[in-house]
């Protein structure tokens, strides 16, 4: 991709009648298949970025207990595993993976987060590092530079820089286990990381899916929100006051225990909203029959389920061939046969009257899966038992080709999970109003995750909202929630699969046309649900508005994530933001997708970028991919002629300055401009001399006029040019 030149001024040439929305068509073709995209096997998260830089998404395929994938991208959206090394050395107990420049060297590296045994913690189980040596090639980072973390139960990472030091510290969440808490690791440099999350006041003990950073305050440093319905923690959102991370959850009122968020700036005002979906866990002690002819059961024993669950079953005639699993594998010392407690020799068994008889165990006490009839030819007994402190499942398949005669179940945990759906908390400068219900979001039987994407590219972030399903009920078809401007209208054209339930999703422009695709993971544990499960790859073949993608890179190695974009193409201002997150190990792209809908040009792109400093560029043409380069050797706002100063104080509801100092007199035209790039206020026109000087903005409007909420621009154009952000409350 070429690097677009880095203008500081610009002329705004603005058309003056509104573009009308890209067309309404929404059509999505399942491809997985056709590109090389298959798998079996359970799922923990994908990651779509691009590992071997050569500037197409590549996609990590995550498994739960098995190793990830790392498919390249040929540039045409096909796949292969194939001709780049695979990461990943111990497969015991994987969960989510973070991609990101954690050395500043531009190439992504690899954080892998590793759970304990069996949800113990009690095997040495570290996560991994990797770092990139370049072009898809890696080296494993000794102790995970400090991140190892033996017992711990991690599940996720995600990554921002907290301290304003230029590169990038890092969160992981954890599950419950006393004495390993969530970490937050700053970065030392040379890939060594330290826990600081006593000493920056976060003090997490609470078991949790993810953390998702976000500046939510618009206050140039990246806060926190940190959740999930794995354990049922409370929603907790921790606002970075510098050196310190403060609760602010009280900002959302009393938000729900959460199984999905995202952050993303729905309403165009400037700054981020926050989209999250209640959701369960939804395994429970299920059982069922298909096809007339198969029996089937799970029974988990684990949290509060008491581990003495009891199922039936009879064939209409002849004696079953069954299937008998302890946590989806082969485990015969757990199953135990007849009046004898035999264990099956293979991991498939005839059934028959040799097993007429109870074998002996203690219900409750006893560990294991007990199988018997009572009399022969009769119907058969399958009893699951566990103390309270064991953790697993067992489950079966009971085939009879004549059908089954009956079945049934008793003592079974099946908690009723009341039906949930999206809450949107709209940002307006800092507080938030909750509002999911007035713009046309509604319930659903168990939502698991929930992503911002704008697939019609009309420059209107359209939600996508990701329904597990439950053990009873099945899956549940996902939303694609369309933003109409006043409201979402919801839409079935990406349903998902059918039978097995949702991990999650990532959306990227995987066949560089222009528009984002979705690759699904429909395979999440426990193995019973997740085996034999193919991912799916929707490909976009909706009817769309025109787009730009942009991608950020910095040659001084200073990071790029918490940088904030915003493109002004004909009467819209889109704003998106770079970021490095892992929502139970789900990750999008770095590079940022804007779609324009009818523009023709890009009038405006400006980049404010982590530091303070902000390059302005344009016009330029649609529908291509730009790189833009930050040239500043170092964090912080300064130029050849001048040395700028913040706005202060940010955001304000009352009078905003600008400090400078000038290294010699310069002639200088200030004013205020709005994100359309319309000017809002003459601020002066005037030779200033050597020296310091201070620019102070009142909050109004050439005509005296209060502004409303939102996100400004005081520009200083002639012989020392720069801009700053003015942020404004109601």
């Amino acid at each position: 991709m070429k690097p677009l030149s880095r203008i500081l001024l610009i002329a705004f040439a603005f058309p003056t009648d509104a573009a009308d929305a890209a067309d309404a068509r929404a059509e999505f073709v399942d491809v997985a298949a056709s590109v090389g995209l298959v798998g079996k096997l359970p799922t923990w998260g994908a990651q779509a970025v691009d590992i071997d830089g050569d500037g197409d998404v590549d996609l990590v395929n995550g498994h739960h207990f098995y190793t990830v994938e790392i498919l390249t991208n040929d540039g045409a959206g096909n796949f292969a595993n194939t001709g780049i090394p695979q990461i990943v050395t111990d497969i015991q107990d994987r969960h989510g993976v973070l991609w990101a420049d954690l050395d500043g060297d531009g190439w992504l590296d690899a954080a892998c987060s590793h759970g304990g045994d069996g949800g113990c913690g009690c095997t040495d189980e570290g996560n991994e590092l990797w770092r990139s040596t370049g072009g898809g090639h890696f080296e494993l980072v000794p102790n995970a530079g400090g991140m190892f973390d033996a017992i711990g139960r991690g599940r996720a990472f995600s990554a921002a820089d907290i301290d304003g030091d230029g590169d990038l510290d890092v969160f992981h969440a954890q599950a419950p286990l006393a004495g390993y808490p969530n970490a937050l690791y700053r970065n030392d440099g040379a890939m060594q990381f330290v826990d600081v999350a006593a000493e920056w006041g976060l003090v997490e003990e609470f078991g949790t899916v993810g953390g998702l950073f976000a500046d939510y305050d618009d206050d140039g440093d990246p806060d926190l929100l940190v959740g999930g319905e794995e354990f049922s923690r409370p929603t907790r959102l921790w606002r970075n006051d510098g050196g310190t991370f403060a609760d602010d959850t009280a900002a959302l009122g009393t938000p729900p225990v959460i199984a999905g968020a995202d952050w993303g700036d729905y309403d165009a005002d400037g700054d981020l909203d926050l989209a999250v979906c209640e959701g369960s866990d939804a395994i429970h002690d299920a059982f069922g029959v298909d096809d007339g002819t198969e029996f089937w059961f799970f029974a988990h024993h684990r949290y509060d389920d008491d581990g003495v669950d009891v199922f039936t079953s009879e064939a209409l005639a002849g004696d079953p061939v069954a299937i008998l699993e302890w946590n989806g594998g082969y485990e015969p010392s757990l199953v135990f046969l007849g009046p004898t407690g035999a264990h099956p020799a293979e991991p498939v068994v005839l059934l028959d009257d040799a097993y007429v008889g109870a074998p002996a165990f203690t219900p409750g006490v006893d560990q294991g899966l007990f199988v018997w009839r009572d009399a022969p030819g009769g119907a058969w007994n399958l009893h699951v038992s566990a103390p309270p402190t064991s953790f697993g499942n067992f489950s079966g398949r009971l085939y009879m080709p004549a059908g089954v005669a009956s079945a049934g179940a008793s003592n079974l945990e099946q908690p009723i999970v009341p039906p949930s759906g999206v809450r949107l908390y709209r940002n307006d400068g800092g507080t938030f109003t909750e509002v999911g219900a007035a713009l046309g979001f509604s319930a659903s039987a168990n939502p698991r995750a929930v992503a911002w994407v704008d697939f019609d590219n009309d420059g209107r972030l359209d939600l996508h909202q990701m329904n597990k399903g439950t053990s009873a009920i099945g899956n549940e078809p996902d939303i694609l929630y369309r933003n109409d401007g006043a409201s979402f209208t919801p839409l079935d054209v990406v349903a998902g699969d059918a039978e097995h339930l949702t991990d999650g999703g990532v959306w990227a422009d995987f066949d560089r046309d222009g528009d984002l695709d979705l690759f699904l993971q429909e395979g999440t544990g426990p193995s019973f649900w997740a085996d034999l499960t193919d991912p799916i790859l929707y490909r976009n073949d909706s009817a769309t508005g025109h787009w730009l993608e942009v991608e950020l890179t910095s040659a001084s190695g200073a990071t790029v994530v918490g940088a904030k974009v915003t493109c002004v193409a004909g009467d819209q201002a889109v704003t998106r933001r770079v970021s490095a997150n892992s929502w139970r190990g789900f990750q999008g792209p770095m590079s940022l997708h804007f779609g324009l809908g009818d523009a023709t040009l890009v009038n405006l792109l400006t980049v404010e970028w982590p530091g303070g400093a902000t390059d302005v560029l344009g016009p330029f043409a649609v529908d291509q991919s730009v790189t833009v380069a930050n040239a500043t050797a170092a964090p912080g706002p300064h130029s050849e002629h001048a040395f700028v100063g913040p706005t202060r104080p940010q955001p304000s509801r009352g009078a905003q300055s600008v400090s400078f100092q000038l290294l010699a007199g310069a002639r200088l035209r200030v004013a205020v401009y709005d994100v359309r790039g319309r000017r809002i206020r003459h601020l002066a026109d005037d030779a200033f001399p050597r020296g310091r000087h201070e620019i102070v903005w009142d909050g109004r409007d050439d005509a005296g006029r209060g502004v409303g909420p939102g996100v400004y621009w005081i520009r200083a154009t002639g012989d020392a040019p720069f801009v700053r952000r003015a942020v404004r409350l109601r």
